[in-house]
């Protein structure tokens, strides 16, 4: 199952680094446990670099993480993403959400 740290930084980003698998097998586990109870401060930075594997399932996480910021109002950047989540995007034209940004504002 994938790793999910979330650091609240003093300069209002919330910064999440999901680690390892990110896949069906876990993708309720770790929405419950990670992603539902969020709370986003005025920006989020997602750092996805060291995600192993991915796959439809996950890449479904990552997109509800990422409108949960615009939801909200928050700008959000891509710090890094992993060669596996990198192909994915590519193989599925999904670069418009993946593609490392600086911030984006939320619309």
């Amino acid at each position: 199952m994938a790793s999910c740290k979330v650091v609240q930084k003093r300069n209002k980003v919330t910064e999440v680094t999901i680690a390892g698998e990110l896949d069906i097998y876990c993708a309720m586990e770790f929405y419950q446990q990670h992603i539902k109870p969020l709370k986003i401060q005025q920006s989020l930075t997602l750092k996805l670099a060291k995600l192993s594997d991915i796959d439809t399932a996950g890449v479904q996480i990552l997109i509800m993480l990422i409108k949960a910021a615009k939801q909200q109002q928050s700008p959000y950047q891509i710090d890094s993403i992993s060669s596996a989540l990198a192909q994915y995007s590519k193989t599925f034209q999904l670069e418009r959400y993946f593609d490392p940004t600086p911030l984006e504002e939320a619309k």
